[in-house]
């Protein structure tokens, strides 16, 4: 009998260990999906504001070859 309700118990502990590595599990993947965007994010906006910057450079050499 009593071996049995520490089997159990043992049991239940390990099933809601299995459930809790699980939901760090799935939250870790979760973090490092938020911190794969916020990279993008900020690549892109990088990369937009480098693709604006060349196009003002761009015009502001035709326009200095046009006055010389």
């Amino acid at each position: 009998m009593f071996l049995d309700q520490e089997l159990k118990n043992i049991q239940e502990a390990k099933n809601r260990l299995a459930i809790c590595c699980d939901l760090r599990r799935q939250l870790v993947d979760i973090e490092v999906q938020g911190i794969y965007g916020g990279v993008r994010r900020t690549l892109s906006s990088l990369t937009l504001g480098m693709a604006v910057a060349e196009q003002i450079f761009s015009f502001l050499r035709q326009r200095k070859d046009r006055h010389q």
